[in-house]
């Protein structure tokens, strides 16, 4: 990052399942934005899901992390990425994509953004076990 005080704040960071892009106008349309997920069973495979983040007041080039923590603060993944700010006034954007992502138990987790290894947003996914609806008997027919 250039000599700078500034220290480069968020936007938003949301989980989604998709992020499109237009391709005329660049911007950003977030698909299927979710808190929580569930599963009859675990460990469960989330196949594909996207994380968006917009930050501002960051000067040059900036180093991003994005962690995804269990309560009992194992790291379930971490991804890197850089930022390129012209000015502090700028409002970049970046995508994460994550594929085949294995949550092993039910139970509250915690994402965080950290640019230049500060903490600057975080936000708690939830996901839960659900028991399937009984099955209903077949009718019998006479």
């Amino acid at each position: 990052m250039k000599d700078s005080f500034e220290q480069p704040m968020c936007l938003a960071f949301l989980a989604c399942d998709t992020v499109i892009t237009d391709i005329h106008t660049g911007k950003k349309s977030l698909i299927g934005i979710f808190n929580s997920g569930a599963s009859p069973k675990f460990p469960h495979a989330i196949p594909q899901f996207s994380i968006f983040a917009s930050l501002t007041n960051g000067n040059g080039e900036a180093q991003l992390k994005v962690l995804l923590n269990a309560a009992n603060f194992e790291k379930v993944f971490e991804l890197n990425g850089k930022l390129n700010f012209a000015n502090p006034l700028e409002t970049p954007e970046i995508v994460f994509g994550i594929r085949n992502l294995i949550i092993k138990s039910p139970g509250v987790y915690e994402l965080q953004l950290l640019v230049n290894d500060v903490l600057v947003a975080s936000r708690t996914l939830t996901f839960r076990e659900i028991k399937p609806p009984p099955a209903k008997p077949l009718d019998k027919q006479q």
